[in-house]
């Protein structure tokens, strides 16, 4: 047969890696497929684990500062799934950001959730999210029987949220509160641990670890911050949602990950930074991406923009003719995503890139705003609802079986039993322009409720 995927990989393998997985293509434990294992003599059951992975999770709860960690094989999707069975039952209803990971919205279908949503704060002048309003946070929880509420910090583009105030709001009602903390793993070896989710008091928290830094795809955590859920709990949900037949090439990526983390990443995180700093300087970088939403930025996301381009022209150029990969591109943005393991000379090969470019205007951002569509039906009963397809164009004042959205990073136009929208059509049709992939599309066709 042939080896299309393969031969692909092979083109783009050795360019200089500003994306994920946090290993950038480099060795960085023993890929030995000797070491690719099962649960024989000796080697221990992830998910019974009593011996040697019982014994990693130790160790790794003692570096995250957590009750109890957990290695989790099918990627933060699959912790969150796990966190959000731990914590509802069918029919709750559960705070979400409007801006969440599709996962999250996801785990609304598999566990037949009432979603109440957060207004994510939007700049429209700078086309970026930010937190959520207090007051707002306030009034949900006043009018909601809320069972669980679920945050994502820090997001894609490195906003970390308030999270101590958001969450003692939360525990006065006795709310618990998963954190989806996908890209934050690194956090905790850097000073700012004290802004982590599970130092601002997280009942539940996730990390990737292939995020930010070195282990393989898929390699997750799920911990414990507080004790409101147990051992127990924990363990049956593992033995739900996580594959029987967990890799041991991840999970020995993970102990190999934070091991170099714990003895080599916490100075190389300082490193990494003052370079992203000389980098900022010397292309004489202007974005302000601060607000009083977020306590911090994470330096580790390079966001950036080149006159004249979408971000998704900047991705395309970088990887034909700069023989860079670059995480992801919007409508005006370019993100890069660099990783301890990275190096001075890279960055300084991103500097040069950047610096290639001829000076001009920037691609005009304008205004928009991302109402939250009408909700007709629960996800789960909408998802299950007899469908047709239909082209996007003639979908206006229809139920959506899909979630509709641009990727990356996967924020919904309008989610499962909502109703789709002229605004929405028009929103589509100007990110397909703009050549940015939009999610629940199939031929130009959205699936409705009949």
């Amino acid at each position: 047969m042939k080896r299309p995927l393969s031969n692909k990989i092979d083109e783009v393998k050795n360019k200089i890696s500003f994306g994920m997985p946090g290993h950038k293509g480099k060795e960085f434990f023993d890929l030995d497929v000797k070491r690719d294992l099962t649960e024989i003599y000796g080697t221990d059951n992830l998910l019974n684990p009593s011996g040697v992975i019982e014994d990693l999770h130790r160790e790794i709860s003692k570096l995250f500062g957590s009750k109890e960690s957990f290695v989790i094989t099918n990627g933060s999707t699959g912790a969150l799934h796990i966190a959000m069975a731990m914590a509802t039952r069918p029919g709750d209803k559960v705070l979400i950001q409007r801006n969440t990971h599709k996962s999250i919205y996801n785990g609304l279908l598999l566990n037949d959730l009432d979603p109440i949503y957060l207004n994510t704060i939007y700049d429209k002048s700078r086309a970026m999210y930010f937190g959520i309003d207090l007051d707002e946070l306030r009034e949900k929880i006043e009018k909601n029987n809320i069972a669980v509420c679920v945050l994502v910090s820090p997001n894609y583009f490195g906003g970390i949220l308030r999270l101590r105030e958001i969450i003692e709001i939360l525990h006065e009602k006795d709310i618990p509160v998963i954190v989806d903390e996908a890209h934050g793993a690194h956090l905790y070896f850097s000073d700012l641990k004290k802004y982590s989710a599970i130092d601002a008091g997280a009942d539940l928290v996730i990390n990737s670890t292939h995020k930010m830094i070195p282990s393989l795809t898929q390699a997750s955590l799920i911990h414990r911050g507080t004790d409101r859920f147990s051992h127990e709990d924990l363990l049956k949900y593992v033995n739900i949602y996580n594959t029987t037949s967990p890799s041991y090439l991840v999970m020995l990526s993970i102990e190999a990950g934070l091991d170099y983390m714990d003895r080599e990443g916490r100075s190389e995180l300082i490193e990494r930074c003052k370079d992203i700093e000389g980098l900022k300087d010397a292309i004489k970088y202007d974005l302000d991406l601060s607000h009083d939403s977020i306590v911090a930025n994470d330096p580790m996301k390079f966001l950036f923009r080149i006159p004249g381009m979408t971000g998704e022209e900047v991705v395309e150029d970088f990887i034909i003719n700069k023989d860079i990969r670059l995480e992801m591109g919007d409508l005006y943005y370019a993100l890069g995503i660099i990783s301890p393991i990275n190096t001075r000379e890279e960055i300084e090969k991103l500097k040069e890139a950047i610096l290639s470019y001829e000076d001009g205007e920037y691609k005009k951002i304008i205004p928009q705003e991302f109402p939250i569509p009408e909700k007709k039906l629960l996800p789960r009963e909408a998802f299950l609802s007899h469908g047709k397809r239909i082209s996007y164009k003639d979908a206006r004042g229809r139920i959506s079986k899909e979630i509709i959205g641009a990727y990356p990073p996967g924020v919904p136009l309008v989610s499962f039993g909502e109703v789709i929208s002229e605004e929405i059509i028009n929103k589509i049709v100007e990110f397909l322009a703009e050549g940015i992939e939009v999610i629940g599309l199939l031929e130009d066709e959205i699936e409705v409720v009949k």
